[in-house]
Parts: C-alpha cells; structure tokens; sequence
C-alpha cells in the first residue's frame, strides 16, 4: 500500500511539473509575442536640431548671403524632407533683415551634418547682427526646440 501512494505522489508530482513546464513556457511566447507586438506599433520618430555655424556676405557677389549650419539628429530613425530656416536679425535682435528657407533633405538616425543656405537680393549692408538656424519642419519628426517654450516664442 505504501508503494502504490509512492507511485500516485510521483504521478501527481510529475503531472503538476509538467503544468508548470507548459504554463513557464506559454507565458514566456505571449510575453516576447506582445513585447514584439507592441513595438511595432510604437511609432519612433526622429528627433531634429539645427544651430547656425556661420554666416557671410559673397565676396564674388554681393547680393547673396550664406549660412552655414549644423543639423543634428538624435532619433532612431531617419529624418526625411527637412527644411531648416535661417534668419538675420538687426543689431537688436528684433528685426529681421533676411530669410531663407532650405530644403535639406534626409538626415540618417543619429548623425548630424553641415547645410548651407544662400539667399539672394540682399541690399543691406551688414555688420553687426545676428543670426539664427532652426528645422521648420520635416516629415516623421520631432522638432527639440518645440519642447521647450522659451525656444518656442523666439523661433514662432
């Protein structure tokens, strides 16, 4: 009789591992499939910044301004149809002498790389201003200045 119970334990005790083997084994696929699941329909964006490097008036032809600047990327993803803003402002920083819009293009995920911008039809004369760079806009990204409303109130 003593045998017989020792058969049924080890029945029901290797009945209930192997429950427990299934259950570990079905938890673990429904985690990694949802984990999966979940991240693809996360949408990731590319995440844009632009400062200016420099600017200067064409010596060859005075009517045309350059700006050189830096876009930087720090998503995971690459940022496509970029377009960055470069603006002149007056000695006081409150008027804007000149504007110029530039189709950049893509940017590939964290990187960063040097753009130019020239505008034409400049007839100021230009030695004491300031400039600024910033991404207008692009497709698939966020823009870093939008976060911070300070930066907000001196691009908008």
């Amino acid at each position: 009789m003593i045998e017989k119970d020792k058969r049924n334990s080890k029945i029901v005790l290797t009945i209930l591992l192997a429950l427990l083997v299934v259950s570990v084994i079905g938890n673990f696929y429904l985690y990694n499939s949802s984990f999966k699941t979940g991240a693809i329909l996360l949408e990731e964006k590319a995440l844009l910044d632009a400062e200016i490097y420099d600017w200067a008036v064409n010596e060859d032809n005075p009517t045309e301004l350059f700006f050189t600047y830096f876009v930087y990327n720090y998503g995971n993803v690459e940022a496509k149809n970029v377009k960055i803003k470069c603006t002149l402002y007056d000695e006081d920083g409150t008027g804007v002498m000149t504007s110029v819009v530039d189709n950049f293009g893509n940017l590939a995920s964290k990187s960063y790389k040097l753009g130019e911008a020239v505008t034409k039809d400049v007839t100021n004369s230009f030695d004491y201003y300031t400039s600024l760079c910033h991404v207008e806009s692009c497709d698939n990204c966020e823009i870093l200045y939008k976060r911070i409303p300070e930066l907000v109130e001196v691009y908008e």
